[in-house]
């Protein structure tokens, strides 16, 4: 028996309650593993969701490494104790080749040796690399780059393409790490190129489009945009595909090439005002300038609508009449506002206001008047008689 058989036999343990206790101790230790990992996942305790936070991982988010991390952490667990319990047993040179086979030599698949123990340390080295680099993505674009006063969606863009930059820095050391030949890569190029030409085009072009779209940034974050049909708030921009969330809470991802090849209307991309119109009849024989001083006091009246002088570019609300109509005298009320994703509840707002003035005031709002001619049929002794009528819901 060897050394570390004979300390345990020197301390009265018998080979199969060692070999009992230490398969107890492993599973043992990874069943509190799983269960700090799953507290990880799901933010259980107070110091769980101090460390997601501090990892930069957002609520109701998995965090995605702790998998190959625990994949890592079995590989190692498990071999490490065959190695032991082979000792344990006196079987000294088993156990050597269990570990010269896992660690050094491995198995050979197709010319290609594939070594469990390099793999088993590249996974790791991965996983370690990547945590770090999403801390020291989050340190840069919540702290330090606010520290120049770099606004956010500048800082959104360097972080992603960080990110991007260092996932692949990641992957490199970890491949490097596991025994990967990069004197391959020319192969697998060529394969990619070919690939490429047959069914990635799309891929790559919304890759690309992504790229533009994170340094020329015709859209960022919190931005209110229309392309398509479709329209709403950016929640995220990915290197292949945008995020955009609609009115109803739905989320819609749209490929990063569309957002470059299609019509794309942007309300935020300078600033954050806009311009609200309100459409309103009035009867005819109204008071015009009466109509045009209540809709400018409405609208001044408004906290949320601009004032000439606040900003270049920027005047007071206007009133035009725009057309003699056939029931009624038409108006426009066009406002500036602070923040355009606002302007439906504005203009609810508005017309809720321009009802109970236009009520006080006096000013009637039509409703419309059609005159529908009718014709009997002729009588005996006599011609038909023609009549009009007046339909609708107004006065006579």
């Amino acid at each position: 028996m060897n050394a570390f058989g004979a300390a345990l036999s020197g301390l009265g343990v018998h080979p199969l309650a060692g070999s009992v206790g230490l398969l107890v101790l492993a599973v043992a230790l990874l069943v509190l593993v799983h269960r700090i990992f799953g507290g990880l996942n799901t933010g259980r305790h107070a110091w769980q969701r101090r460390l997601r936070e501090y990892l930069g991982v957002a609520p109701g988010k998995a965090v995605g490494e702790l998998r190959w991390l625990l994949l890592a952490l079995h590989c190692a667990i498990w071999p490490a104790l065959a190695w032991v319990l082979l000792h344990l047993w006196g079987l000294h040179d088993a156990g050597e080749g269990l570990v010269s086979r896992v660690f050094s030599k491995g198995v050979t698949v197709g010319g290609v040796s594939i070594v469990p123990g390099k793999l088993m340390l590249g996974l790791l080295y991965f996983v370690v690399l990547f945590t770090f680099t999403r801390w020291l993505k989050q340190k840069i674009e919540r702290d330090w780059l606010m520290r120049f006063g770099i606004e956010f969606s500048t800082r959104e863009s360097v972080a992603t393409l960080f990110g991007y930059a260092t996932f692949v820095f990641a992957a490199l050391v970890g491949l490097s790490v596991a025994g990967f030949d990069f004197g391959k890569l020319a192969l697998v190029a060529g394969a990619l190129s070919v690939g490429i030409g047959f069914g990635l085009q799309n891929i790559v072009n919304n890759f690309v489009s992504g790229l533009i779209i994170l340094f020329e940034r015709p859209v960022r974050i919190g931005d209110y945009i229309f392309v398509g049909d479709t329209q709403g708030f950016v929640r995220k921009i990915r290197i292949r595909a945008t995020e955009i969330e609609t009115w109803d809470r739905e989320s819609i991802v749209v490929p990063n090439s569309e957002l470059l090849s299609n019509h794309l209307r942007n309300l935020n991309l300078r600033d954050n005002f806009g311009r609200v119109i309100i459409g309103v009849g009035v009867a005819y024989g109204s008071d015009v300038e009466k109509v045009k001083r209540i809709l400018l006091e409405v609208a001044r009246a408004h906290p949320q609508v601009m004032r000439e002088g606040l900003v270049e570019g920027v005047g007071d609300p206007s009133v035009y009449f725009v057309n003699f109509g056939d029931s009624s005298l038409d108006f426009e009320l066009r406002a500036y506002i602070r923040a355009v994703d606002r302007r439906m509840s504005v203009a609810s707002d508005l017309r809720f206001a321009i009802d109970a003035a236009f009520r006080a005031e006096g000013v009637e709002i039509p409703f419309p008047q059609r005159d529908v001619w009718f014709k009997t049929p002729p009588t005996q002794g006599g011609g038909g008689n023609g009549g009009i009528a007046s339909a609708g819901s107004g006065s006579d």
